[in-house]
C-alpha cells in the first residue's frame, strides 16, 4: 500500500449539481425495477441491468482512453464491489420491490447516508462521528423502524421481511461507499466498469441456473424499462456517484440518497398511484433529518490509505 492525502471539502455548486443529477437518475430506478419485477425474476433482472449497464459504461470507456488495471489484487477490490453495489443490493432491492412500494423501498434505502457514516467512522480518521453525528444516525434508524412498524404494513409478515431486504440492500450499498473510497486512485470510469464487470461475471451463471431466463415472456414494455434501468437508472448515476466520491469523500458522496427517497416517492405516486401511510412519509422525514445531521461536522484534509494494483 501507498499512502495519497485526499482534500475532503464541503460540496460545492457542481458537486451539488452532481448529487441532484445522481440521486435523479438512481430514484427512477425503483419506477422501472417496479415495472420489470411483474415478468422478470429478481436475479435475472439484476443481471439484465448489470449488462445493459456494463455496455453502457464500456462504451464511454472507450471514448475516454482510460483502460481496465492490469491483473492484481486490485480485481480483488472489484469484484468485492461489484458483489456489495451491484450484485447483492440489486438482488435483494428487486426481490423486495415484488412486496413492496417503488417508494416505500426508496425510503428504506434512504438510510444509506447513516450507515455510510458509521461506517466511514470505523474506518477513515477524517470521516470520525461528532455528537451530532451520532445523534443523527439514531433519528435516521428510529425512522427505519417508523417505516417497517406494524402500521405500515398490509401483510405484515410478507412486508417485513421485504423492508428488511431492502434494508440488507442498503447496508451493502454503504459498505460500498467506503470501500469505492480505499479504490479510490483508480478513474470513476474504470472503477465503475471493473465493478460492474465482476458482477456480470456472476450473475449470467446465477440468473442461468437460477432462472432459466430463455424460458420468459417479456413485453416491449418491460424490456423498455429494462434498457433504461440499466442506462439511465444504474449506468449514469453509478458513473456520477463515483466521480462526486473521488470529489468530496465517502460521506458525502453518500448524500445523493438525501433526495432518493422524495425522487422515488413522487415518481411512485406520478406514475404507478402509490399512495404511502402517513408513517412512511414520517419515517422518510426523519431518515433525511438524520442524515442531514450526520453530515453536519468538521472536516479537515487528511492522509488516507489507497489500494494498489
Amino acid at each position: 500500500m501507498t499512502q495519497a492525502t485526499q482534500d475532503i471539502r464541503q460540496l460545492g455548486p457542481r458537486d451539488i449539481a452532481l448529487v441532484v443529477l445522481c440521486a435523479t437518475t438512481f430514484g427512477s430506478s425503483f419506477l422501472f425495477i417496479d415495472i420489470i419485477v411483474g415478468e422478470v425474476p429478481p436475479v435475472t433482472l439484476a443481471c439484465a441491468r448489470s449488462i445493459i449497464s456494463l455496455l453502457t459504461l464500456g462504451v464511454v470507456l472507450w471514448f475516454s482512453g482510460q483502460r481496465l488495471p492490469s491483473m492484481g489484487r486490485i480485481w480483488g477490490a472489484l469484484f468485492v464491489l461489484g458483489m456489495v453495489t451491484q450484485v447483492i443490493p440489486m438482488i435483494l432491492l428487486s426481490w423486495g420491490q415484488t412486496h413492496i412500494d417503488s417508494g416505500l423501498a426508496g425510503i428504506i434505502l434512504g438510510t444509506v447516508p447513516v450507515l455510510t457514516m458509521v461506517f466511514a467512522h470505523l474506518l477513515f480518521q477524517d470521516e470520525r462521528m461528532s455528537a451530532r453525528s451520532m445523534v443523527g444516525a439514531l433519528i435516521g434508524f428510529a425512522g427505519v423502524i417508523a417505516v417497517i412498524r406494524r402500521g405500515v404494513l398490509g401483510d405484515v409478515e410478507a412486508h417485513l421481511i421485504a423492508d428488511l431486504a431492502v434494508l440488507a440492500a442498503a447496508v451493502s450499498i454503504a459498505s460500498a461507499n467506503v470501500l469505492a473510497r480505499k479504490s479510490g486512485h483508480l478513474a470513476p470510469i474504470v472503477l465503475a466498469v471493473g465493478a460492474q464487470s465482476t458482477a456480470v461475471l456472476v450473475l449470467v451463471p446465477m440468473s442461468a441456473v437460477i432462472d432459466q431466463p430463455w424460458n420468459l415472456h417479456v413485453s416491449w414494455e418491460t424490456v423498455a424499462a429494462l434498457v433504461f434501468l440499466g442506462t439511465v437508472g444504474s449506468a449514469l448515476p453509478g458513473l456520477v456517484f463515483y466521480k462526486i466520491l473521488a470529489r468530496v469523500g465517502a460521506t458525502r458522496a453518500s448524500l445523493v440518497a438525501y433526495l432518493v427517497p422524495v425522487v422515488a416517492v413522487v415518481l411512485g405516486a406520478v406514475f404507478l398511484a402509490e399512495r404511502l401511510p402517513w408513517e412512511a412519509l414520517a419515517g422518510m422525514a426523519l431518515i433525511v433529518l438524520g442524515a442531514w445531521l450526520v453530515n453536519q461536522r468538521k472536516r479537515k484534509d487528511t492522509t488516507t490509505r489507497w489500494l494498489e494494483p
